[in-house]
């Protein structure tokens, strides 16, 4: 009768040890998170660009395993696992924040690769650089710029506040209520494109904080999520000319990203570049080959994986989301799509920015010698 207790034993120190693997970075417990995206996406890696698992829908309980920059590798309880963004998921214990948004204080701040006065500088910020902290220790943040984890930086640089998803309004009028119910007291009406952070979701509702701090309810169906760090792009339908017979051809629209971003004009020159020592100077092997100022390695990444530009950071913060769209007569416009400002350089002043096009080593891409200069680029920065 012994023998079948041994093998309950077991089993449980082996879920038991399973389980505070998965709960390291979250003092020993899994977080729940519940989806507020009707559609949210759940990929194979924390990545826009990876494969997609499945769609998991509005209102599903999740659990929040770790994070890497602002992806959550989460599990449901039928046992799908996979990365969702962070903009689809509320944290449901309304006192955790896994993760804080901020932006640098400071005139410039170093990024180390521990949280050590010693260690080694890998990258640097300017003020109002956008940033995400994605954990803490003692009088450091360790940081991500989009999605990616870069290094830290000390807290006393930087301004934080708890990271929400963000949603707005899509109706002309709706009302805030006391409660997530239709006959409950209303708090009061608000106007269309009124933006919200998000906070909790029962019952088909929001509970939400307006920016004049108005807090309650709201129906899920009236607000439109917003995402600055996971976009996915949209494809439609356009027919060719100058054909006898008209044909469709598919082509990439910005109109949602661009409702929620400023224009910061379409007088911008953009270039491009890579790894090669004639962009960057350094051979394959180098220290610091690859990194641009903020610390992302770019090392071996395409440009479909990186999707970052060089800016001039009085013009463009760095971290922040770029939208860059190049005319349609140009072929340069299949570079068209969402940037984030990671690198800065010499030679990128004013309404200039440079495009990292990939890594092939040693010499020059084909591309970065064919793209040249262009001219009359449309730039937004995401809100």
């Amino acid at each position: 009768m012994l023998k079948p207790i041994r093998h309950v034993c077991v089993v449980v120190l082996t879920l038991g040890f399973v389980f505070s693997m998965f709960s390291m970075n979250y003092a020993n417990e899994i977080t729940k998170g519940i989806v507020i995206d009707k559609y949210a996406m759940v990929m194979e890696k924390p990545n826009v660009k990876a494969g997609q698992l499945t769609n998991i829908g509005l209102g599903e309980m999740v659990y929040i395993e770790e994070n890497q920059g602002k992806w959550y590798k989460i599990s449901t309880n039928i046992g799908m696992w996979g990365w969702v963004h962070s903009e689809s998921i509320v944290v449901m214990d309304g006192e955790k924040h896994l993760l804080e948004d901020g932006i640098v204080n400071k005139g410039s701040m170093d990024i180390r690769e521990n949280p050590n006065i010693n260690s080694e500088i890998v990258g640097n910020l300017g003020f109002l650089s956008d940033i995400t902290v994605v954990d803490k220790k003692n009088e450091w943040s360790h940081i991500a710029i989009g999605n990616e984890v870069i290094g830290w930086i000390r807290s006393e640089g930087i301004i934080t506040s708890p990271s929400y998803p963000k949603g707005k309004t899509i109706s002309e009028s709706i009302e805030i209520k006391e409660e997530p119910s239709k006959e409950s007291k209303v708090i009061k009406s608000v106007k269309k494109d009124t933006v919200f952070k998000i906070k909790d979701y029962k019952e088909g509702h929001f509970f939400v904080e307006s920016k004049d701090g108005t807090m309650g309810w709201v129906d899920a169906r009236e607000i439109k999520i917003m995402h600055k760090n996971f976009i996915m792009e949209k494809k439609e339908k356009k027919p060719e000319k100058n054909k006898e017979k008209p044909e469709e051809k598919s082509v990439t629209t910005y109109s949602d990203i661009i409702e929620n971003a400023t224009y910061l004009g379409g007088d911008y020159t953009a270039i491009a570049y890579d790894l090669s020592v004639s962009s960057c100077g350094k051979r394959v092997g180098s220290k610091y080959r690859g990194f641009t100022r903020t610390g992302i390695n770019l090392n071996e990444k395409s440009w479909s994986d990186a999707m970052v530009i060089a800016v001039d950071q009085r013009q463009i913060p760095l971290g922040s989301s770029v939208l860059v769209l190049f005319d349609e007569s140009d072929w340069r416009h299949k570079y068209n799509g969402v940037y984030l400002a990671g690198d800065t350089g010499g030679g990128i002043k004013g309404k200039k920015i440079d495009l990292y096009l990939g890594d092939i080593g040693n010499e020059q891409m084909p591309e970065v010698k064919n793209f040249g200069t262009t001219h009359n680029v449309k730039v937004y920065i995401l809100n």
